[in-house]
C-alpha cells in the first residue's frame, strides 16, 4: 500500500499566510494578540533582569567576607603553640586531660 502526496496543497501560500498573518493589523492590535509590548519585542524576545542597589550591595559585601575566609588559614598557629607548649610542660599527661583531648578530636570530625 502507497499512499500519494496529496496533490492540490500548496505548501507555499499557506507559508506566506502564516508570516503575513499580522499585515493591516494596528500596532495596538499587535501587541494586544501578543501580549507583549513594544519595549519588550524590541528585546527580541529576550528576558530582562534588574538588580537592584541593595542587592548590589549585599553582593559586595558578601565578596569581600568570601575573600577574607580564602585568605584564613586553616589552622590557628596560636592555639597549636599553646598546645604544643603544655604538651611540654605536662600538662596533657593526666589521663583525663588526654581522654578530653580524644574525645574532643575524635567529635570535631577530622578524623
Amino acid at each position: 500500500m502507497s499512499v500519494d502526496k496529496p496533490s492540490g496543497i500548496n505548501h507555499n501560500l499557506i507559508g506566506r499566510i502564516l508570516t503575513n498573518q499580522n499585515l493591516g493589523k494596528s500596532d495596538e492590535t499587535k501587541k494586544m494578540s501578543s501580549g507583549v509590548s513594544n519595549d519588550a519585542q524590541t528585546l527580541a524576545g529576550g528576558d530582562k533582569v534588574e538588580i537592584s542597589s541593595e542587592a548590589r550591595e549585599l553582593h559586595k559585601i558578601l565578596s569581600g567576607l568570601k575573600d577574607q575566609v580564602k585568605q584564613m588559614p586553616d589552622t590557628r598557629k596560636e592555639k597549636i603553640e599553646l598546645v604544643k607548649a603544655r604538651i611540654e610542660t605536662g600538662v596533657y599527661e593526666k589521663d583525663a586531660v588526654i581522654k578530653e583531648v580524644a574525645r574532643s578530636i575524635k567529635d570535631s570530625g577530622l578524623l
